[in-house]
């Protein structure tokens, strides 16, 4: 094929042969037309009529459009004959093969006669899911057209609702705005995307996924700001028997099938699943595959089984199976049912058991009865369970449960049970004293009235349902002004309702919001409200990194209240408890706990809460032993990696709510986890939901400026610093000295390699030290930059130096985050901008400042971090604007990191104070560094 295809290519299409004779200034193009369910090659002329099917035709091109190759008649020509037919179309979906060739093809036009052409680049076909109310709407879009094109979605005005704007020649090609993009094969079951469209509510987000995941490949998803994640768990199904009748004599129809627990079985097997999608906490899309029994393995030895109760050799041969069906005849079916139920409720789940009344096994609804009284941390009391006027305790019902796995009853019927509601009883009674009496907590007590499905009644529940019940009336509730150096936004003022309500009534919960919405102005705002009428101080913790963007935000928001950092080495603990305010690091509470573990706060607040989230660090267990009257956390990522962190969170935030970590893993993090449990999963999210607070920018993009700026400072190591001011008095020192043996002017060259050098030391002491000097700055970065991925946010990161971004590339690397780099080498800055602009998965693009200052288009990004301060601050507004430019649809946010007593902070402080000297020193005309004086040389360098 190779050598006819190299033969075709050098030949010229100009000349058509017609019964022997040769017609010269005729070409052959061939029109593609599409419908609704196939698309359709059709060879015409220039006039678009049809070509008819005895042409001969010469062409270079055009001859790669054979139907196969064996349609070669002679080794300079063909025979145009598509299934010997007088037809002249060919069907794309019955000869894909055709498309190889099609795309290499110059005469390709549309049934309008307008030229197609083919993209020379690979595509990316995404799934976009819109939001709008309470429906979702679907759109696919091709995402790697060019840099500008793909960028933008607006689900009302480009794209119309249940409908794909371009049509599918194959699984492989895509056809769109004439021109055909080649993508990654989306499978057989290519020509059913469109099915796809049809705009649906967010309950069915799940469903809908689990199916498009089952039927479509190789599909970018993008909702909201979820990651997809395909997990390498699989969902391993629960070998159920589903009665399906029994007839006038009492023969029984069994059918053996799989079923997967929390998904119904109907819709499992009415769309052929093969994958199943789920939301989890920390707002990841999770699919897992859906994996299979020997289901003919078992169906036999079930029918080794039901034949052993067979009254007689002749009766087994009565007992019929075909295709997994089982037709028992009652004579074996009621002993069998009789004698092998409690086995076969450990081994198989049952489906259709309401229609084994006959054989006395029945399906039955408990009622829950119970009487509870306020105890000293619990609610303790009685709980039983009435099953058709049949009463049971607690422990009676569970144990015969756990055991049979049904109920009997005095009248000889056994009662089948919901397995997830015995699951439910098991997680809320979980604790019993030594006489068998129920203890339950505050924060059971919802779980409680949603099981009788009527209120508590009793003065010990009044309160409780009234607290609960006052989280829903808070958005009516009138703020009491906070004394804040600060205009608050909306949402921050209902942040501190929340967080105020929190402490009123004696409950711990998390501040979750998003970066860069303001969780610590929030927290300063109810610190406000507090004090100083409280006279016990509040301790808030954090990472080291924090410190003194706490100092400096508490400085400016509230300047009123007394503030004291226990961190140097001169901490003092006596002198800290006289402040309203302590701030203090992980570190030193974990080093000091003998030290803090003596005090009595008023308040405990942890920042970046993630840090407590392995129980078992000692970090965690000295947070836990802390006494405080009231508690709160704050972070953008609550839970990272799994459920246990959560209950680290809570088991500081509310001791009481989860009990044990085993009893919380059994309960809800292997259910969830491991059996995919969506009842234990909406048991937990209803459990935790008012205790804790979660907005994301997209929640509050109209109280949101177009740009938030944002300082973070960062507090040098002790090497760090011991090697800065080395250098700079080094620096300081010759400085001087050049100036006073050749002037100012010609110590411009010194004063530019000082510089250089201190930024580095500022930034990347790595770069300086092989490594031995490790950057706080950069730990600063990377914490908060993986809490943006996190969260769903794609980065942009500026640099000066290239050491920082192969710094920050090996912790990327390590942490399993997609990036794209580019620097003034890069050469091919197209296909890097175009998989950052429209690659889910690329999450940050690390680019110099020169790089990103000139023809680039970012708006992908929403969120950008300065490393390095620029010294051109137009420099730095041109690289900012790459992202906040048009097109940008989000709230852009920028963050500067600055590390204190270096010359980044004093560049900063000199751009606001002396504007001149700054320009002199930055700026084109090198003879500006006549105006630099002596006391502009000590400010410097000083």
């Amino acid at each position: 094929m190779s050598d006819f295809l190299t033969q075709f290519k050098k030949l010229q299409p100009i000349t058509i042969a017609k019964s022997g004779k040769t017609m010269t200034g005729k070409e052959i193009f061939f029109m593609i037309r599409t419908g609704e369910n196939d698309t359709f090659i059709i060879p015409v002329d220039k006039k678009l009529k049809p070509v008819e099917a005895d042409y001969h035709y010469y062409s270079g091109d055009t001859a790669q459009l054979l139907r196969s190759i064996d349609s070669i008649k002679e080794e300079m020509a063909f025979q145009i004959s598509w299934d010997e037919s007088e037809a002249t179309d060919v069907s794309l979906s019955q000869n894909p093969h055709l498309l190889y060739q099609l795309i290499r093809c110059k005469n390709l036009i549309d049934e309008k006669g307008h030229a197609i052409s083919v993209h020379p680049d690979t595509s990316v076909l995404q799934l976009v899911l819109k939001k709008f109310g309470r429906n979702i709407e679907p759109h696919f879009i091709i995402a790697a057209k060019d840099s500008s094109d793909a960028e933008e979605y607006d689900g009302a005005k480009k794209y119309e609702a249940n409908k794909l704007y371009f049509s599918l020649l194959s699984d492989s090609f895509v056809l769109s705005d004439n021109v055909i993009y080649t993508i990654a094969p989306i499978g057989d079951n290519y020509q059913q995307l469109s099915y796809f469209t049809t705009r649906f509510t967010e309950d069915m987000l799940e469903e809908y996924l689990s199916v498009f995941f089952s039927f479509i490949e190789s599909v970018q998803v993008t909702y909201e700001y979820y990651t997809v994640e395909f997990s390498d768990t699989d969902i391993v199904p629960t070998p159920s028997l589903s009665f399906e009748k029994i007839d006038a004599d009492k023969t029984l129809f069994l059918r053996l099938v799989e079923s997967y627990k929390g998904l119904p079985l109907d819709f499992v097997q009415q769309f052929d699943l093969s994958m199943v999608a789920s939301l989890s906490l920390d707002q990841k899309i999770v699919v897992k595959r859906l994996a299979h029994l020997p289901i003919d393995e078992i169906t036999n030895n079930l029918r080794k089984e039901i034949i052993q109760y067979a009254p007689s050799k002749a009766a087994q041969k009565d007992v019929y199976v075909e295709d997994h069906l089982f037709i028992i005849p009652e004579e074996t079916a009621g002993p069998f049912l009789l004698q092998s139920l409690p086995s076969l409720l450990r081994t198989y789940q049952l489906i259709g058991a309401e229609k084994l009344r006959e054989y006395k096994v029945k399906p039955m609804t408990p009622k829950l009865n119970i009487s509870l009284s306020s105890g000293i941390d619990f609610l303790e009391g009685d709980a039983s369970i009435t099953l058709e006027g049949e009463q049971f305790s607690l422990q009676q019902i569970l144990s015969q449960y756990n055991k049979k796995k049904y109920i009997q009853l005095s009248d000889g019927n056994r009662a089948i049970i919901e397995d997830g509601y015995m699951r439910r009883l098991e997680r809320i009674f979980k604790k019993k004293d030594k006489d068998g009496k129920v203890k339950v907590s505050f924060f059971d007590l919802p779980e409680i009235e949603d099981l009788i499905n009527e209120p508590l009644e009793g003065e010990a529940f009044k309160h409780h349902r009234e607290v609960y019940e006052g989280f829903n009336h808070l958005a009516e509730e009138t703020l009491k002004a906070p004394k804040l150096n600060a205009q608050l936004r909306p949402y921050q003022a209902e942040g501190i309702k929340w967080i105020k309500y929190l402490y009123d009534n004696n409950l711990g919960g998390c501040l979750a919001d998003d970066m860069g919405l303001g969780k610590t102005v929030q927290t300063i705002g109810v610190l406000t409200l507090i004090y100083p009428k409280v006279k016990k101080p509040t301790l808030i913790v954090m990472p080291r990194s924090l410190l003194f963007n706490w100092q400096n935000e508490l400085k400016k928001f509230a300047p009123q209240l007394s503030v004291y950092t226990y961190y140097a080495g001169d901490r003092d603990i006596k002198e800290a408890m006289k402040h309203q305010v302590i701030l203090t690091t992980y570190a030193i509470v974990r080093n000091d706990i003998e030290t803090y573990s003596k005090q009595k706060f008023h308040y405990v607040i942890l920042d970046e809460s993630q840090n407590i989230k392995n129980t078992t660090t000692q970090t965690t267990q000295a947070t836990l032993v802390l006494h405080a009257e009231h508690r709160l956390a704050l972070s953008g990522t609550p839970v990272e990696n799994n459920l246990t962190e959560l209950y680290s969170l809570f088991r500081f935030l509310n001791p009481t709510m989860f009990g044990s970590l085993d009893d919380f893993n059994s309960r809800y993090t292997g259910p969830i986890q491991r059996d995919n449990d969506k009842d234990t999963l909406l048991s937990l999210r209803k459990k935790i939901f008012p205790f804790m607070l979660r907005r994301l920018k997209k929640d509050v993009l109209k109280d949101l400026p177009d740009r938030i700026e944002q300082t973070l400072f960062v507090e040098m190591s002790p090497e760090q610093h011991d090697f800065y001011e080395r250098r700079r008095q080094y620096y300081y020192n010759q400085v001087r000295q050049t100036i006073a043996a050749e002037g100012i002017q010609k110590s411009q060259f010194v004063m530019f390699q000082a510089l250089n050098e201190l930024r580095r030391i500022a930034s990347i002491p790595e770069s300086l030290s092989d490594g031995h000097i490790k950057s706080p700055k950069l730990d600063l970065l990377t914490d908060t930059l993986l809490e943006a991925v996190a969260n769903g946010h794609k980065v942009m990161v500026f640099f000066n130096f290239i050491a920082g971004i192969e710094e920050l590339s090996e912790r990327l690397d390590q942490n399993g985050v997609d990036y794209a780099c580019m620097t003034g080498s890069t050469r091919d800055r197209k296909s890097i901008v175009e998989r950052f602009q429209n690659d889910p998965q690329c999450r940050v693009m690390l680019m110099t400042l020169k790089t990103g200052g000139v023809g680039l288009n970012l708006t992908a990004a929403d969120t950008v971090f300065i490393f390095e301060p620029w010294w051109n601050k137009a420099a730095e507004e041109q690289a900012i604007n790459r992202l906040h430019r048009f097109g940008q649809k989000a709230k852009v946010l920028s963050y500067s990191l600055i590390t204190q007593q270096t010359i980044e902070e004093k560049i900063q402080l000199l751009q606001q104070q002396k504007a001149e000297l700054f320009e002199g020193l930055i700026g084109a005309d090198s003879s500006s560094s006549k105006h630099l004086s002596e006391d502009d040389i000590n400010f410097i360098l000083g």
